[in-house]
């Protein structure tokens, strides 16, 4: 149902004619009803999600056959929504997957909450909207907003829609919306909003709830389906629910602290250091073990970038580092090893400068999208400078040359961390450059990451290279004798 909501639930002003805020009130009270007007709801069941832009271990298929394929298992699911407080939790027992591209999973927890701070509408909307992407959590907001209402037709059924606006504001000072359909028997089908997120743009986020049912005087959806940015990102089968727990307070703990996410603009000056590799090609970083190194080529009438997985502020500081050790010429490519999150994160600098993205043809589709959806919601260099982002996909090998500067570009598959992943070969620098192929520490054997990695250079004839390069910086430089003597060699 999603796939085909996704391009069509969208919010447009004035597409019907808006009902007084009276009539909008009846609509909310007449679907708070029909939920039975419940203090606080248990869900239990099963489910699946993934780290955004990340497939994962799901225990059974453990290699990455898409941006978000597989998705991990939840079991044991349970959420908790507390209209009271307001707050929400959900958990249960996953997988986790090793470091650095290993396919080793060990038993894990899922938890996700919005305490009753985070649920504050004047607080951070990325850090609320899931508690009011529920359909309880809606109606609270609605009841709590100026709420409006209209009549809209999609694939024949007709819905009223509500909608309504948190009090805080996108970092581009825009307002954000959510909207929740609601069907003919008062219940809530689907719930959309949008979030400014690095590479998505307006993130469209729909969270559509079907198969409602009478749960002994509790109303709840059998199935519950979210997207982000027309991609999966969670499921839920719902086999029970149960109203007004006694201990619900208790369930909902007082959120741990959390670290930033990647792509922020970054503090302070940013330190960019150079090497010279030869021949035109050099390694810029900022130095220290939490460096993303990016390479630049000089090319006869350009210049090519690998890499954007730093932040904003720091490819912003190599790009104008570039242009003064290379004037003259501007950033015509930039090359991405796989579309994780932590290798994207400055790439709407690089193609604000009009870069094409050069990326395997298995990210194509998501990148495209991505980088060409609009960014009013958002304060960063794209946003800015809103552009056509231009994406070149490529398939096993993709050749790169100048006559006196060339760089090949191979796809390495089958490997376990994703089915995009590329690696920059410099024949006449003999320098291989790569991401998360990260060697383990002298003496030790690779993950099976790395194990993948050797078998598929040899039988692609990449051999001939003294230099083995990682996005993650290392602390000494790195050799072919370390991966090969990694793989048992």
């Amino acid at each position: 149902m999603i796939k085909k909501l996704v391009l069509t639930l969208t919010f447009m002003a004035g597409i019907s004619c808006q009902s007084t805020a009276q009539v909008a009130d009846t609509v909310v009270d007449n679907a708070m009803q029909a939920l039975g007007d419940v203090q606080s709801v248990l869900l239990t069941g099963s489910a699946k999600y993934v780290a955004f832009q990340q497939c994962g271990a799901n225990g059974t298929d453990r290699r990455c056959e898409g941006t978000h394929d597989p998705m991990r298992v939840i079991t044991d699911y349970e959420r908790v929504i507390d209209l009271e407080s307001p707050a929400m939790r959900h958990t249960g027992n996953t997988m986790n997957i090793g470091p650095g591209g290993s396919t080793t999973i060990s038993p894990g927890t899922f938890f996700e909450q919005v305490s009753s701070d985070q649920a504050d509408l004047s607080e951070s909307w990325g850090g609320s909207l899931e508690f009011y992407l529920t359909p309880w959590g809606f109606l609270q907001g609605a009841s709590k907003s100026d709420v409006s209402s209209n009549r809209r037709t999609i694939h024949g059924t007709t819905y009223t829609v509500l909608s309504w606006s948190p009090e805080v504001t996108a970092p581009s000072g825009a307002s954000y919306e959510i909207n929740a359909y609601i069907n003919d028997d008062n219940l809530i089908e689907h719930v959309e909003t949008w979030l400014g997120n690095n590479i998505m743009g307006d993130m469209h986020i729909i969270a559509s709830y079907t198969g409602w049912r009478d749960f002994a005087g509790v109303m709840a959806p059998t199935s519950i389906e979210q997207s982000r940015g027309g991609w999966p990102y969670f499921e839920a089968a719902i086999v029970n629910a149960e109203a007004n727990m006694s201990n619900v307070a208790a369930v909902i703990p007082a959120p741990e602290s959390t670290g930033g996410g990647f792509g922020g603009g970054g503090a302070g000056e940013i330190n960019v250091m150079v090497e010279d590799l030869g021949n035109d090609l050099y390694r810029f970083s900022t130095g220290g073990g939490g460096s993303y190194d990016s390479l630049f080529y000089e090319f006869e009438d350009h210049i090519m970038m690998f890499e954007a997985g730093a932040s904003h502020a720091a490819i912003a500081a190599y790009i104008a580092e570039a242009k003064r050790l290379m004037p003259g010429k501007s950033i015509r490519y930039i090359m991405n090893t796989h579309p994780h999150s932590d290798h994207t994160a400055g790439l709407p600098v690089a193609v604000a400068e009009g870069a094409t993205v050069i990326t395997h043809e298995n990210n194509r589709e998501f990148f495209e999208r991505a980088l060409n959806t609009p960014r009013t919601l958002l304060d960063d260099a794209l946003a800015r400078n809103p552009q056509k982002v231009w994406v070149e996909g490529t398939g096993t090998k993709a050749v790169y040359s100048d006559g006196d500067h060339t760089v090949e570009l191979y796809h390495i598959y089958p490997a376990p961390h994703s089915n995009g992943l590329l690696v920059a070969f410099f024949p006449e620098e003999r320098v291989l450059f790569q991401g998360d192929f990260s060697l383990p520490q002298p003496g030790q054997r690779g993950n099976d990451h790395v194990q993948a990695l050797v078998p598929a250079l040899i039988k692609l004839g990449v051999t001939e290279f003294d230099r083995y390069i990682n996005v993650h910086s290392s602390a000494e430089p790195q050799t072919k004798d370390q991966l090969w003597a990694a793989a048992g060699r």
